[in-house]
């Protein structure tokens, strides 16, 4: 067990239909089932090789879906396979590519589902890169539900999520690099109308010696949860759903501290 504290300002409002979306490990979130039940579109940023946590939403609420990711494709997955094949000293890595890419084209070419080729962030001259303000204002949903894993590049989203708010149904977002950035988080979280609901320390990433801060934690925000008894005891972490990021190193148990 590795204890971890975190300031005040992320006392979360705890929510009683928490559900764990995704893949056991790193790739699943907790979020809110009445949020999932309200959205109308998911956007996803920051796909990779899993989309454990697209699939499993869909499931539960079959709406339309965007992914937005330039590191990856059906091309990329192809690419993967057959390189693999080749392997004739492991058939378990081309048995393992050949699912992934078989996965990845049975779950993006269903209809309303699109992988966008594309790192969101920052406004550039090449077709790589959009703004979440270009693809918030291409779609006329409501209730949106976002989830977000871009590794670093979310501060760069903060404001448009922030003037975009009554959007928005709910959000799963990670934020990195906490120890320099948590200023910016206060003022996020402060701004932004949607509840926290939950946070999870990563476990891949360092807590920081000294004060014992996390440096990558992933958190929940709801426009729709259902709240819990505000006098039941919430205040250490993790939550029963979760699951540590790495299963190979101990999970990070969270407090919070005022001092900090």
């Amino acid at each position: 067990m590795i204890q971890a504290y975190l300031p005040h300002f992320f006392a979360y409002q705890p929510a009683s239909d928490l559900v764990r979306i995704g893949r056991d490990h790193d790739g699943g979130y907790l979020v809110s089932a009445s949020d999932i039940e309200h959205s109308q579109l998911l956007i996803s940023l920051g796909v990779n090789d899993d989309w454990s946590f697209e699939e499993q939403f869909k499931k539960r609420r079959d709406i339309p879906t965007l992914a937005y990711d330039a590191s990856v494709s059906e091309r990329y997955f192809r690419k993967i396979f057959v390189k693999k094949l080749f392997s004739i000293d492991n058939p378990i890595r081309w048995i393992r590519a050949l699912r992934k890419w078989r996965s990845y084209r049975a779950f993006f070419s269903m209809p309303d589902v699109q992988h966008i080729e594309k790192f969101v962030g920052l406004k550039t001259e090449d077709k790589k890169h959009c703004t979440l303000e270009e693809i918030l204002d291409s779609t006329f949903s409501a209730n949106i539900f976002l989830k977000i894993d871009i590794e670093g590049s979310e501060y760069r989203l903060l404001d448009h999520l922030i003037s975009h708010q009554n959007r928005i149904s709910g959000l799963v977002i990670e934020f990195h690099d906490c120890d320099l950035q948590l200023s910016r988080i206060e003022d996020f979280i402060a701004q932004f109308e949607l509840r926290l609901i939950h946070i999870h320390a990563n476990n891949s990433a360092p807590v920081r010696d000294g004060d014992h801060l996390p440096t990558v934690i992933e958190m929940t925000f709801s426009r729709y949860a259902d709240q819990t008894d505000t006098q039941t005891d919430h205040r250490q972490l993790p939550h029963p759903l979760d699951m540590p990021c790495n299963g190979a190193n101990p999970e990070i148990f969270i407090k919070f501290d005022e001092a900090i």
